[in-house]
């Protein structure tokens, strides 16, 4: 597994890559794109804003054709950010009930970035 130092987070973008996903909230409910994850949480593009703090649950199926489910909060959203910055909407989530599916996808990813023989694995 991972050999992170407390504190430390690892973000993986997800240039190119677009895994479409699903998410429900409580006032909201939309399609969107996952584009950067870490093991404590994510960003989805989407066009629907649930607000900072709702409970959301988003849903998608990896490279390998696992279904995986994450749930959390939402930490913030692209409608807190000044207009200028002209960010593309979405949203970032803390994930707080980490499922097993979501781990194997997180640490397939990360091998994936990391190349043989180098990285926390080695």
């Amino acid at each position: 597994m991972d050999q992170q130092a407390p504190g430390e987070r690892k973000r993986l973008r997800l240039p190119g890559k677009r895994i479409a996903a699903v998410f429900e909230s409580t006032a909201s409910s939309g399609k969107g794109y996952v584009r950067n994850v870490s093991r404590e949480g994510m960003f989805l593009r989407t066009e629907v804003l649930p607000a900072p703090g709702e409970p959301v649950r988003v849903i998608f199926v990896d490279s390998q054709g696992r279904t995986v489910e994450a749930s959390g909060s939402v930490s913030w959203n692209t409608g807190q950010l000044d207009p200028a910055k002209d960010a593309k909407p979405g949203f970032g989530m803390r994930i707080e009930q980490v499922s097993g599916e979501y781990l194997a996808f997180y640490e397939d990813l990360r091998v994936s970035f990391d190349p043989p023989g180098v990285g926390r694995g080695a």
